[in-house]
C-alpha cells in the first residue's frame, strides 16, 4: 500500500474508510452521468441501413447543399477581396468576379463481388467451363435526430477556384497590377496565370 494511504488511514481511522468507499462512488456515479448525457445529445446517430440504389432524392439535396455552399463561399470570397483590394495603393475601386469549380461528397460504401464458376460436359466429350461475376454496392445511411435519412459523407471536397478577374481603376498601372496580382495570390494560393487584372472604364 502506497505510503501516503498508510498515512491518511492511521490519521483518519475508520472516517478514512468510509470517506474513500464515498469518493469511490461518487467517481463511478460522475462517470455514469457523462456516458448517459454525452449519448442523449441531439447529434447524429449513425445506423449502418444499405440500400441498393442510392434515393435520387437524397442525392439532389446533397448536390443541392453543396451547390449552395459552393455559391455562398464564391460571394463572401469575392466581397472580402473586392475590399481589400480597394485598400492598396492607386488601386481605386475595384470589382472582383470569382469562378469555382464543383466541390464533390465522397459517401460511404459497401461493395461486394460473388464469383461463381461452373463446369458443363456436353454429349461429345467436350468440357465448357462458366464463370459469372456479380457485383453491388450499397451505400452507408445515417439517420439524423430528426429521422431523415442522408447517405455518410466520408469526404467533402471544397469547391476550387478556377480563375478570378480584378477589374480597377488602376488597373492600367503596371505596378497596381502586379500588387493586385500577388495580394490575390497571396489570399486565395492561387496560380498568376488564373488571375486577370484589367482596368475600369
Amino acid at each position: 500500500m502506497p505510503e501516503f494511504l498508510k498515512n491518511f488511514f492511521e490519521k483518519k481511522g475508520k472516517k478514512g474508510v468510509q470517506t474513500l468507499v464515498i469518493m469511490l462512488v461518487c467517481g463511478v456515479l460522475l462517470l455514469i452521468a457523462s456516458a448517459y448525457f454525452a449519448n442523449d445529445g441531439g447529434g447524429v446517430n449513425i445506423l449502418p441501413l444499405a440500400f441498393e440504389s442510392p434515393p435520387e432524392q437524397t442525392f439532389a439535396h446533397a448536390e443541392e447543399t453543396s451547390l449552395s455552399a459552393s455559391t455562398t463561399l464564391s460571394s463572401y470570397l469575392t466581397q472580402q477581396l473586392e475590399e481589400i483590394l480597394s485598400f492598396v495603393a492607386g488601386a481605386g475601386n475595384v470589382r472582383v468576379m470569382l469562378t469555382m469549380g464543383d466541390g464533390a461528397n465522397i459517401f460511404a460504401q459497401n461493395s461486394q463481388e460473388n464469383v461463381a464458376a461452373t463446369t458443363e460436359d456436353d454429349g461429345e466429350g467436350g468440357v465448357r467451363n462458366i464463370h459469372s461475376i456479380n457485383s453491388s454496392i450499397t451505400y452507408v445511411m445515417v439517420r439524423r435526430s430528426d429521422g431523415s435519412e442522408a447517405p455518410l459523407v466520408l469526404q467533402e471536397i471544397s469547391p476550387t477556384i478556377e480563375g478570378i478577374v480584378i477589374v480597377a481603376q488602376g488597373g492600367g498601372d503596371i505596378a497596381v497590377v502586379d500588387a493586385l496580382t500577388r495580394a490575390t495570390q497571396a489570399v486565395l494560393g492561387v496560380a498568376p496565370h488564373r488571375i486577370q487584372v484589367l482596368e475600369m472604364r
